[in-house]
């Protein structure tokens, strides 16, 4: 990325009040863009919030009214009932941000993705996009969905679009500790600080561009050998990590 000071875009971040969220807020705001928080509750880093459910769509209108960028961080993490749990915000309410962007005519939609949409390939050595898809549980289905949904905004209503495959970011110190026991764990890690600076990467990059789609894995800088292929992150977006694994860790992990 740049280091000079970028044009200012107007920003929208769903899940603004998130673990990711959180400091891509904080982030974007001192590279000087103008940002909005969409949350269940109000991230105080932000001036400009609405509080809101994903599934309201009047909601997410007002929300992304006169936005450039959207980044929908928002979603229920982790797998759950799908028909009782993850339907409303992982499918409807993705559904209601790119209905949304299209008709507030946002120019660059960023959607957040997950590594376990490929946590069936049993492949070993360098994973890549063109590797394909292999979810083994409903969360992992509708960010295999959330992709194709991405795809298809950008080649039929000509979005630049970016879809996301985030690496493992810890929420709390059992996760973390969980992480430094994976064998793949500290290469497939993503610091607060990496994706705060990759996700800037995606507002300030003039790639990919109208009626485009670009499918990126997003993490640190792994230790060892490399699990994920970071090349066209790196290519396209100029995203380079920072931080190994620990660095960058806010909580315990021994």
């Amino acid at each position: 990325m740049n280091a000079k000071t970028p044009t200012p875009h107007r920003v929208l971040v769903t899940g603004a009040s998130g673990a990711i969220g959180t400091p891509v807020c904080r982030h974007l705001l001192g590279r000087g863009h103008q940002v909005r928080g969409l949350a269940l509750e109000a991230n105080t880093d932000l001036a400009d919030s609405v509080i809101g459910d994903l599934s309201d769509l009047d909601k997410v209108h007002e929300a992304v009214a006169d936005m450039h960028t959207v980044i929908h961080l928002g979603a229920y993490p982790n797998n759950a009932d799908f028909l009782n749990v993850l339907l409303e915000p992982n499918v409807r309410g993705l559904y209601h941000v790119c209905a949304a962007a299209v008709a507030a005519g946002v120019q660059r939609l960023v959607i957040a993705s997950s590594l376990q949409v490929i946590s069936g390939l049993g492949k070993e050595g360098l994973i890549r996009v063109e590797d394909g898809v292999a979810p083994t549980n409903h969360y992992a289905l509708t960010k295999v969905w959330a992709e194709d949904l991405g795809e298809m905004y950008a080649r039929v209503h000509e979005l630049s679009v970016v879809l996301v495959r985030i690496g493992w970011v810890p929420r709390n110190t059992d996760e973390a500790r969980h992480l430094a026991q994976y064998e793949h764990g500290p290469s497939v890690y993503f610091s607060h600080g990496d994706a705060a600076h990759f996700f800037a990467c995606c507002v300030e990059s003039p790639s990919p561009g109208p009626g485009e789609s670009l499918t990126v894995f997003a993490t640190s800088q792994p230790t060892g050998t490399p699990r994920l292929d970071l090349s066209p992150a790196r290519a396209t977006l100029g995203y380079e990590p920072r931080d190994t694994w620990p660095e960058g860790m806010p909580f315990p992990h021994k």
